[in-house]
Parts: C-alpha cells; structure tokens; sequence
C-alpha cells in the first residue's frame, strides 16, 4: 500500500474543530477514490491544502501540489470549471455535485481525456464560514474493474457525509457552549465572562462610553444550602438566573462569578439606568420567590483599565448592601 499524503500541524491547527479532521479521517483510508482539501482564502482564490494517494497518482505526485493555488496545480481547460464549481460551493454553503467530460493538452502537451464526477463538502468555523472545501473525485475514464462511484453510491456517500457533518457540527457547537458557558444556571462562566468582559471595556474606553457592572449574590445563601440541601440551593442559583437572563437586555453580559455572586455588564449605560435595571430585578425576584439579593454597581472611571478594577468596587459596594440590612442596592455616586 502507498503512503498517503496527511494533514500536516500547521493545517490542523487551522482547520476548525474536530469536525473536519473526524469527518476527513474517517474517510481518508475507506474511499478508494481521489479525495483533497481546499482552503478558501476569498472569492476565486483556493489553496490545496491535502490531498490522498491512489490508484491514479503516487505520493509524490500529491505532495507536489499541496500548497498551490488550483490555477497552479490545474491546466486551463478543467482550472476554469473547477474554480467556477467551488465557488458555488462556498456561496451555497451547501453540497455541489459537478461533473467535467472532455478533452485537453496538459502542461507536457500530452492529450488527455477527462470524465470525472466530484463530489463537495463545504466545512465551516462557528460563526458559519465556509473555511475549507472537502472533495471526493471519480474518474469514470478508467477502466470498470478499478473501484467505481455508481450515482447510488455516490449519491448515498453523499448522504452519509451530509448526516455525519451535521452530527459533528452540532457535537462541536454544544463543546462550545459547555466550554464558555455554567452548566448549573446556563449564564456565561467566569473565565469567558472575563474575557467578554474585557472586550467591551476596551470598546468602551476607546469610544470614551459609560459602562456600569453590577456584582448580585443571593442573601442568606448559606443558611438556605445548610437547612434545606444543595439541591435547594442549586434551584435558587437557576431562579436567580432566569430573573436575570429575563430581565436583562440583549447586549448585557451576564455570568456566574461564583458561588451565588452574579455579575452583570452593561455596556452603554450610565449609573441611573443601571440602578434602574437593577431595582427591576430585585423587585421581580421578591414578587415571584422568597429570595432576595444584595447588589453593587459600579460605573467605569477614568482610571479603570482592567475589568477587575470594576469589580473590586461592585464588590465593596455589595459587602455595603449586605451591611445595611440586605435586599438592597448601593451604588456609587
């Protein structure tokens, strides 16, 4: 058996997830037919990133080509169609099936005659960009005792690559929510809060715009854990976090920094509407459970340039709250 050509490092560092590398992988060594990898780097413009070993062509012939641009790697002829069928590829961001059926001189001037069918995979990153164009070919001018792709199998291989991208895809997209997100109240975790959090600082530091954070626990927490069990506590945490998800606007951030802290961004906003949102909250919360919460807000300053310069001011204003009784909200002035 010839070795076949593979991805290298530096492709799967930039190939997206896992999706690409299972769904290549696990058909990589199964199809006996051409298979290649093409990196979209804009409109037109297609680089081969890797490319199988078969029947037809030696390693050295595949690895000769990966790196090149298709317009380098393809004569005239068959580079115009190709180009034209991948494009379709990344507009639809779905499936393309061609076939080319001709004949033309390649580079050495030797007559060559084509029919092939080539089957389309489009692989995007998690915002949904088409990235990388994964491709299955078919020579049908070889002779019927080399391994064939009937319209059945083609047509099912393309079924089973369509279902086994989708599984992939939606496996990836909840490793993605696991990973920035709490399992227990389903608001962003602290790692990724931070990060976000961080972002619109920057954003609003440069734009010179207000930004308020508000740093919610829930009162008598412990005492709630302790007599009634963990389990009561974890309903509290998620009561807690509905309130806020449902109350919040669409562009506020909102985490768990935790234990029963909460933390709330909002961008472009200015003291009093922050106040305002807040006493919503807490309104809301006491009408609809026996819970109360305790909250500091704290309004970005000239001199913050971290996050946690925020932070440590909603912090001290809450252990205020919590000092004068509870249930309450201090804010700056």
């Amino acid at each position: 058996m010839q070795q076949k050509s593979w991805l290298t490092t530096d492709i799967l560092s930039q190939l997206n997830a896992n999706t690409c590398l299972l769904l290549v992988r696990s058909l990589w060594e199964y199809c006996p037919e051409h298979m290649f990898i093409v990196r979209v780097e804009g409109p037109g413009n297609f680089v081969i990133e890797a490319m199988n070993s078969t029947h037809e062509t030696t390693s050295a012939e595949t690895n000769a080509v990966i790196g090149k641009r298709i317009e380098q790697s393809l004569p005239a002829p068959l580079c115009h169609g190709v180009l034209a069928n991948l494009g379709r590829c990344v507009e639809s961001g779905a499936p393309v099936r061609y076939e080319e059926n001709g004949d033309y001189l390649d580079r050495d001037g030797i007559y060559q005659h084509i029919h092939r069918q080539t089957l389309l995979v489009p692989i995007t990153n998690t915002e949904g960009t088409v990235t990388h164009l994964f491709g299955i070919s078919h020579d049908r001018a070889f002779s019927r005792e080399h391994h064939m792709l009937t319209p059945g199998i083609t047509g099912e291989l393309e079924r089973r690559v369509c279902e086994r991208t989708a599984e992939l895809i939606a496996a990836n997209e909840k490793l993605a929510y696991l990973a920035t997100h709490d399992h227990l109240t389903g608001t962003y975790n602290r790692r990724y809060l931070m990060e976000l959090a961080e972002q619109e600082l920057r954003r609003a530091i440069r734009y010179e715009l207000p930004l308020c954070l508000l740093m919610l626990d829930i009162d008598h927490f412990k005492t709630l854990n302790d007599a009634r069990g963990h389990l009561v506590g974890d309903e509290a945490l998620r009561c807690v976090a509905r309130t806020i998800l449902a109350t919040v606007r669409e562009c506020d951030l909102v985490g768990r920094y935790g234990g029963d802290e909460f933390l709330i961004l909002m961008p472009e906003t200015t003291a009093s509407g922050a106040q305002e949102l807040a006493e919503r909250l807490r309104n809301t919360l006491t009408q609809t459970s026996r819970l109360t919460l305790s909250i500091g807000i704290a309004s970005r300053a000239p001199g913050d340039d971290v996050v946690i310069d925020l932070i440590d001011r909603a912090d001290a204003l809450l252990l205020q709250a919590k000092r004068n009784g509870r249930n309450r909200i201090e804010c700056a002035a």
